[in-house]
C-alpha cells in the first residue's frame, strides 16, 4: 500500500483550496489553481486536491473505470475516509476525460431537493485550445469565452442541458494543478 502525503500544511491548505474552488464555482470559467500536493494514481493534481477539499466520509464517490486503482484507493480511503460506491446518484464523481459513461446519468437532484445532485470532476487534457463555450449566467457580469478541452460527451451534455434550475448537474474541470468550474446555473452556448 502506498500512502501519499496529504497538503503540506493541512489545515491552511484545505482552506485556500476550499476558497479557490468556491471562487471558480462562483465565477464561473475562470481557471484557479489549487495548493499543490502529490497526485493520487492517475488523477491530476487539482483533482486530488478537489477530492481531498470536497469529499469526506459522508460523501460517496463515484469512479471512472480508467481512475479506479489501489493508489487512488488507498489514498482516498487514508485522507478522506469517503466511501467508493458504483451508484451514479453519488454527491461527486471523478471522471476521466474518455470516460464511457453517460454524464446524463448522474444525479441531477429534483425540485424538493436540489442539493442530492452530483457534482462532477472531470480530468481533461488541457483548460483552453478546446472548442469555443460561451458562458451566460449568475456570476458573470457579461459574456465569458472559454475554450477548455472537453471530450464529445460532454459537449453533448452542455448542448442539451435536459434539466432546469434549481436541478442539474455541476461541472469541475481539472488539468494539472488547476481548475474551473460550470455550475447547473450556467447558461452554456457550445460554438
Amino acid at each position: 500500500m502506498t500512502l501519499l502525503a496529504s497538503f503540506s500544511h493541512p489545515v491552511a491548505d484545505a482552506q485556500h483550496a476550499f476558497r479557490r474552488i468556491l471562487k471558480a464555482m462562483s465565477e464561473p470559467g475562470v481557471m484557479v489553481s489549487l495548493p499543490s500536493l502529490p497526485a493520487w494514481g492517475r488523477t491530476s493534481v487539482a483533482a486530488t486536491a478537489v477530492l481531498m477539499t470536497l469529499v469526506d466520509r459522508e460523501t460517496p464517490l463515484w469512479i471512472d473505470e480508467r481512475f479506479h486503482d489501489e493508489a487512488l484507493l488507498n489514498n482516498l480511503r487514508f485522507h478522506t475516509g469517503a466511501p467508493v460506491t458504483d451508484r451514479t446518484d453519488a454527491p461527486f464523481a471523478l471522471l476521466h476525460a474518455k470516460s464511457v459513461v453517460d454524464i446524463a446519468s448522474f444525479s441531477p437532484g429534483d425540485n424538493v431537493s436540489p442539493e442530492k445532485s452530483s457534482t462532477l470532476i472531470i480530468d481533461v487534457a488541457g483548460l483552453s485550445g478546446g472548442l469555443t463555450l460561451r458562458l451566460r449566467g449568475p456570476g458573470l457580469m457579461e459574456t465569458r469565452a472559454i475554450a477548455p478541452q472537453l471530450p464529445e460527451s460532454v459537449l453533448k451534455f452542455l448542448r442539451k442541458r435536459a434539466h432546469t434550475f434549481p436541478q442539474g448537474i455541476d461541472l469541475i474541470f481539472t488539468c494539472g494543478e488547476n481548475m474551473m468550474a460550470l455550475p447547473r446555473t450556467t447558461n452554456v452556448e457550445v460554438c
